[in-house]
Order: C-alpha cells, then structure tokens, then sequence
C-alpha cells in the first residue's frame, strides 16, 4: 500500500515526539515539561494537566531508562495484609515477588508487612515508618481485624497514592481495588452444586459460615457474609427445591475452639446433608474432618487452595475449591502501583477484578501454571 508524501511526514513526526517538541507545541519551556514527567519540581497542577493531555493526545511516552537516569530515585511500594491463613499470604507474595523483580531495574523497592491480627497499633507503626523513610504508594487490604478507617487517615494525611486489594472498601479515596467479587465466589458455588443435585432425590445443602470477629469494625466488608448471600441468592432464584442449612462458626475465644466447632457440625451433619458449602478460612479443620467423618459421597466445596487440599481433592475427599488465584492478585497489586507512580497522575482506575474459577480432580494441572504469569 502506497502512503502520499503527507501521510509519510506525519507518521514520522509521530514517530519524533519528544519533550522538546511537547515544550515548542505549547509554547513552555523544556525544563516544565521535563519537571512534570520526571515529577520533579514545582508545576501548577493546571499547567500539569495541560502538559498531560497533550501528552496524551500526540501519544507520547517517556523512554523510560531515561526518566530512572533523571529521577535518581528510588520509588518504594508497600503491601500490607494479615499472615492468616498463611498459605493465601504467601501465594500473595509469591506474586509482589514476581512483579517486584521485573521493575527491579527501574529503580523501584517493593515491601510486603503481614501484621498479626488485631494488632493496629503495630499496623499504624510501620506505616509511619514507611512514610517517614520516603514511602511513594501503598496497597491495604481491608480486613475488620484492624481499624481501617485509623489506618487510612495516615496514609490520606500524608496524601500517598494507595490502592485496595482482597477486601475493598468504598468512600476513600483509594485509586484502584485488585481483587475478587466475593459475591460472585459464592454463585459459582451455589450453581454448581445445585446442578450436582438436580437429578437426586435428596437435596440438602449444609453452608458453614463465619461470625463476624469484632462488632468495632462492623462498618468494614464481611468477605464470608457476601459469599453466603451470593450463594443462597442462587439458590432461591434457579434451585428452589434444594434446602439450605446454615451453620457458623465462631472465631471468637471461648471454651470451644474453632476446631472444635467445626469437628462436632460435620459430625453431626453426616447423615442429614448431601453437600458441603464451607466458607470460612479454616480449611485444615474442615478437611481434617472430612477425612475422619468420611464425607466421600457428598459433594464438597471449599474456597482456596494449598497442598492439604490438592491432596484431598485427589483423593477424592474434596469435590472442588473455589479458587481467585492469589499469585496474580499480589503480582497486579504491584503493576498498579507502578503503573500509578509512573503515570503521575492521581486519577481513579478502573477495578481490576480477579475472576474465580473451580479447581476439581480433573483440572488440577491448571495449577502447575500457578507461577507463571
């Protein structure tokens, strides 16, 4: 295909944007354009965004060895969550890991602080360390273990850019959340065990839920509330004849454990439920359990997935996990933060959602791919 000799010069005139040409089309000087690309230096956040859009529009971008050369700079992300359960966390930093190592060369330090539950005055130390050592963004999850809204007041104070990953929580002024429909977890799971019992005469469906850790923390998402009502609103709308019988479990201290509770449900359920539906993030109990009231003729689900439970799936004492792969969430937490630091502006993005798939016997090789992004 033949171009005219306008459309040749125009490509390459394209192909030639640089700050200079930026600088010369708007009529400033190179030093205020380079100073809002390398953010460096006093610009009016009406000139910025003047600089910004034309960037945009004539699609120019930063080479960027050459930015890390000016900035000489290290940028630092922070990560922060709970350690439980411990298998989840460490799939979350499996992935901050990978990321961390393909900006590495840009200049870039990533941290990951897992505090102990409950405890914010911790969480609150830490993140003041961050900010006083030069903190550039930030990633939380929102969990109603910790006083969140505490948490998030030091990081607005100190007006660091910062996303949500996991658990969001609206009303703040978070860029991003990186995580899963916990909702949508819960309908996965209703649809396919209610198609599992379609064709049985017995219908029974024994859910096993979590009470709510703190009653100070109320205001914050409850992840295991939200898979129970997407669940059962399946239920009622497309499996009307399946009936539903809901079990908590309580994590507060008492004379009986968590364990415990969970031991003497499934024991007592045995031989009045046909399926399964286990929400809680105490999935070792639960297999435990499995294994010991032979639960291998019922249909059982539970969310995320380690070792016990590959094991247990292929032995045929679990029927499948809900899984929202954890290795890709905590490598997008890191992307997005970059992606934010380098773009310089401080503008909403879209959610980038973590969709949740099935793992069963049969599919379980899915997983090799885990780590491979």
């Amino acid at each position: 295909m033949l171009y005219e000799k306008s459309q040749i010069c125009y490509i390459i005139c394209k192909m030639r944007i640089t700050q200079k040409t930026i600088a010369k089309d708007l009529k400033i000087s190179l030093i205020t354009v380079s100073r809002v690309f390398n953010n460096s230096g006093y610009v009016s956040q009406e000139l910025r965004k003047r600089i910004l859009d034309y960037a945009q529009k004539v699609a120019y971008k930063p080479h960027r060895a050459s930015q890390v050369l000016v900035r000489n700079k290290i940028r630092t992300i922070a990560v922060f969550s709970s350690p439980i359960p411990e298998y989840f966390w460490n799939d979350i930093k499996r992935g901050i890991l990978q990321a961390w190592e393909q900006i590495k060369a840009f200049n870039y330090e990533v941290h990951y602080h897992q505090i102990p539950e409950f405890d914010t005055k911790k969480y609150c130390s830490l993140l003041s360390k961050e900010i006083r050592s030069g903190l550039d963004a930030a990633a939380f999850v929102c969990k109603d273990t910790f006083d969140m809204n505490r948490i998030i007041s030091i990081v607005e104070k100190a007006n660091i850019p910062y996303v949500f990953f996991n658990v969001d929580t609206p009303g703040t002024r978070r860029l991003c959340y990186i995580g899963s429909d916990y909702r949508s977890g819960g309908r996965l799971a209703a649809n396919f065990i209610g198609k599992a019992l379609s064709m049985e005469k017995s219908k029974r469906v024994l859910i096993m839920g979590s009470a709510r850790k703190d009653p100070r923390y109320s205001t914050m998402p409850d992840v295991n509330a939200e898979r129970l009502e997407g669940f059962l609103s399946v239920i009622r709308e497309h499996y009307p004849d399946v009936t539903c019988m809901v079990e908590y479990v309580n994590a507060k201290p008492k004379k009986i454990s968590v364990e415990s509770q969970i031991f003497q449900i499934l024991k007592d359920y045995r031989k009045k439920t046909d399926a399964v539906y286990f929400i809680p993030a105490y999935n070792d109990a639960y297999l435990q359990a499995l294994k010991i009231y032979n639960y291998k003729e019922h249909i059982t689900l539970q969310h995320d997935i380690d070792d016990s439970a590959i094991n247990c799936l292929e032995n045929n004492i679990l029927t499948a996990v809900v899984f929202q792969n954890p290795v890709l969430q905590g490598y997008m937490v890191v992307r997005t933060l970059e992606k934010i630091l380098e773009s310089k502006a401080r503008e909403q993005l879209k959610d980038i959602e973590i969709t949740h798939s099935l793992i069963f016997r049969e599919n379980i090789s899915f997983l090799q791919n885990l780590y491979w992004i």
